[in-house]
């Protein structure tokens, strides 16, 4: 199944409630939500598509690729910052905007770019970063190994790499509402597939909602 990048950390536990549910393989491919209406479209064996945020997938719904979705997780987005001097320095959203400090954020065609877009409209801050990254993964990256001192990522991330400083963007926060939604089969071209929907009641059902929250997503 696709997943957007920002479900990596969440997938093994994922991935073993669904196989010990379903009694199946289950394989995740991770990328950014922004290329999976083309990946379906070209004939991807993904059984289930989950995306970061609405607006993507409501371009693939229209596209009439799979069945309607539901909405399973929210993700805030926070600022995480590497350990020098410069990263320190960076205690609010507007001190990204320190010429002195080097910024990564996501490209504005993936949901978490997207949505930094929007926060930064809100907040009236102009950025101008070293480079935005394909997905929230890229961007994390580039603060873990030093190649940044700061970046704009969801909160799930910052849970996954303690490590790292984090720094509420404060109350323009919009975060990105994830969806999941069943394939709809290639080979007759029309209605849904009996393990697409089974995966999507496991995905929406108490124990993934239960995984989720300690991997940091909020309730839609």
């Amino acid at each position: 199944m696709l997943a957007a990048s920002s479900f990596t950390d969440v997938a093994e536990p994922l991935e073993v409630l669904l196989e010990s549910e379903l009694d199946v393989d289950i394989r995740f491919s991770f990328g950014s939500s922004a290329s999976f209406l083309q990946q379906i479209d070209q004939g991807s064996p993904a059984t289930a598509v989950i995306t970061a945020d609405t607006d993507t997938m409501r371009l693939i719904e229209a596209a009439a690729l799979v069945e309607p979705s539901v909405p399973i997780t929210k993700n805030d987005l926070i600022i995480v910052t590497s350990d020098t001097e410069k990263a320190r320095s960076v205690r609010s959203l507007a001190d990204l905007a320190d010429d002195d400090v080097i910024v990564v954020v996501c490209t504005s065609t993936a949901p978490c770019g997207k949505a930094t877009d929007d926060l930064l409209a809100s907040a009236s801050v102009t950025l101008s970063p070293a480079s935005r990254e394909p997905n929230v993964r890229a961007t994390l990256t580039k603060v873990l190994l030093g190649e940044a001192d700061a970046a704009i990522v969801y909160r799930t991330d910052a849970l996954a790499h303690p490590e790292l400083r984090t720094v509420d963007v404060g109350a323009d926060n919009v975060g990105v509402i994830g969806r999941v939604a069943v394939v709809i089969e290639a080979t007759d071209g029309a209605g849904g597939n009996d393990l697409g929907q089974a995966i999507l009641d496991v995905l929406t059902g108490d124990q993934a909602a239960e995984l989720l929250a300690e991997a940091g997503f909020s309730q839609p």
